[in-house]
């Protein structure tokens, strides 16, 4: 599935919403817009409920941001991660490095979810 990227503020913090394959095709972008939308500052949430495979490239993203948060006091939040992204989270042995919210990161961004009543 061909990799997307979006990002945003909200509440406070950058969201950042992955679909799609976050592998070695696609980690230079994910790098690259992370770079360019989040500078460490903020709490970082990155919305994984799309994310249809995460190879080791995605996970070594998802790591250095995490350090970069920790550089500033600050944390990096998966909201709602797939069934794919869990599973390497534990198979790397890094699920514990990361605070994980089951919602998706419009609502913890403080939005309605699509298609739900407002």
């Amino acid at each position: 599935m061909e990799f997307s990227y979006a990002a945003k503020q909200a509440a406070g913090r950058v969201v950042v919403t992955l679909a799609g394959d976050v592998d070695l095709a696609a980690f230079r972008r994910f790098e690259a817009g992370l770079a360019q939308s989040w500078d460490g500052s903020t709490n970082l949430t990155i919305d994984c409920s799309a994310v249809t495979f995460l190879d080791s490239m995605g996970l070594r993203v998802l790591v250095r941001a995490r350090q970069r948060a920790a550089d500033h006091d600050r944390d990096v939040t998966l909201a709602a991660p797939s069934r794919p992204v869990l599973r390497v989270l534990q198979l790397a042995e890094v699920t514990s490095l990361f605070p994980i919210d089951d919602r998706t990161a419009d609502v913890v961004a403080g939005e309605a979810p699509s298609g739900s009543p407002t």
